[in-house]
């Protein structure tokens, strides 16, 4: 094991380079796809210099940092400037050389901010896999700085993904930094960000920004709870174009557990911010939080719909539908249920996907995707609706829906909860 104990900050890198700690002997990347087992063998501690960063690129493009155990900095990695397609990968971020014990960096784990684009922290691939965990601030942040991708990461846990080794304040946050990808729809290129002490991923500012197929708040293996304090995913401050799940089979995210909502959309946030076919369950609030003007996100309570859905704020305060029955008899399952939302107007109709999910708890949330229909408004804003999925849901089951509104992509909250009858 090599230990690299700086006493002055180390040189700022401008050129292309590959540091590759993995050249080490003994040293090899992991090849799980659930955990972690990488050996690393080169330790950067920083507890000797304070104030300054571990690595830092500035103004270059094309370099790679895999390998390291990078901990004690003010900031284990920071690229900034006009750096383009540098890659932060297989390297433990905060942590031990175990990738088990707390030995945060003071700030952050990783900064990318600046004007620095198209950077990629993990990969696809099981031995880009970067563990972020125990830094004194955020685990990654990115700020003033577009198109970048977190991808196959572990925020906030250890090395298996089973134990919290949270970032003191956020998993991730996006500020300024318009379409970033975090996650993706491979099991190796989703992240794990849980056990951080605020929120799990926190979005600001920034429009397009994807978030597909992640833990937020669950162990690696999606069902262990692992929460994070606060919220799983936040949006604020004209956060827009926000896309949870783009449709595709392993773009699903697992968000459950965390102590306040799964998803909440903060009055200052924007519109278009769709929540689609993910599973949300066993957060502290609401599944997803529409928070209107003036509220604080903790109450837990539903905003309510409006007559035509005339009202502003997040997401246009998108009204959620509602479901008047559910029963299951003979092995069909058949839901019954109004939405009261835009009315056709000069002839233009509005389009919306009634989207169905099925929950063991009898909560405002949507733990399995089941199915969904499009239907469109009338005149007056109504519109009744009939679905039978293809599969029978159990009865006993709660059953929500939400509605998202095809034109601006502004989803709702969960409906209010339907348990399945038998008669």
């Amino acid at each position: 094991m090599a230990t690299i104990k700086p006493t002055t900050p180390l040189p700022v890198i401008t050129d292309q380079v590959t540091i590759n700690g993995y050249t080490q002997a003994r040293a090899h990347p992991s090849a799980k796809v659930v955990g972690n087992d990488a050996a690393l063998k080169v330790e950067l501690d920083g507890t000797s210099v304070p104030f300054a960063n571990g690595l830092e690129i500035s103004n270059s493009d094309g370099s790679v940092i895999r390998g390291l155990v990078i901990n004690g900095f003010t900031t284990g990695i920071a690229i900034h400037g006009d750096s383009v397609g540098n890659r932060i990968e297989g390297n433990f971020i905060g942590t031990d050389v175990t990738g088990t014990l707390d030995r945060g960096n003071r700030t952050n784990g990783v900064i990318i901010s600046g004007g620095a684009s198209e950077n990629v922290v993990g990969g696809s691939t099981p031995d880009k896999r970067n563990v972020i965990s125990g830094n004194g601030d955020i685990g990654i942040v990115l700020i003033d700085s577009d198109a970048n991708l977190i991808k196959g990461d572990y925020v906030g846990t250890d090395r298996t993904g089973t134990k919290d080794l949270g970032n003191d304040d956020l998993g991730v946050f996006i500020g300024d930094a318009s379409g970033t990808t975090v996650g993706g729809t491979t099991a190796a290129s989703r992240n794990v960000i849980s056990g951080n002490s605020f929120d799990g991923i926190s979005v600001a500012t920034s429009q397009g920004t994807k978030v597909l197929g992640n833990r937020i708040g669950t162990t690696a293996n999606g069902t262990g709870a692992l929460g994070n304090g606060l919220v799983g995913v936040s949006l604020f401050n004209s956060a827009s174009d926000t896309l949870l799940e783009d449709g595709t089979s392993g773009g699903s995210n697992t968000i459950a557990f965390n102590g306040s909502d799964g998803v909440a959309v903060f009055a200052s946030a924007g519109t278009g911010n769709e929540v689609s076919r993910n599973s949300i369950f066993s957060n502290g609030g609401l599944g997803i939080d529409l928070v209107g003007p003036g509220e604080d996100g903790l109450s837990n309570v539903p905003t309510p719909n409006d007559a035509g859905d005339a009202d502003p704020g997040a997401n246009n305060l998108q009204n959620k539908p509602l479901i008047n029955s559910a029963k299951t008899v003979s092995g069909k399952t058949t839901i019954q249920g109004q939405l009261d939302s835009i009315p056709k107007l000069d002839g233009v109709v509005q389009t919306y996907t009634i989207e169905f999910y099925s929950n063991p708890q009898d909560t405002n949330e949507g733990k399995k995707f089941f199915g969904e229909k499009s239907i469109t408004t009338s005149v007056d804003g109504l519109r009744t609706f009939t679905f039978s999925p293809t599969t029978a849901v159990s009865v006993g089951q709660t059953i929500t829906a939400t509605a998202t509104r095809a034109s601006t992509h502004d989803t709702s909250e969960f409906s209010a909860p339907r348990k399945v009858a038998a008669f």
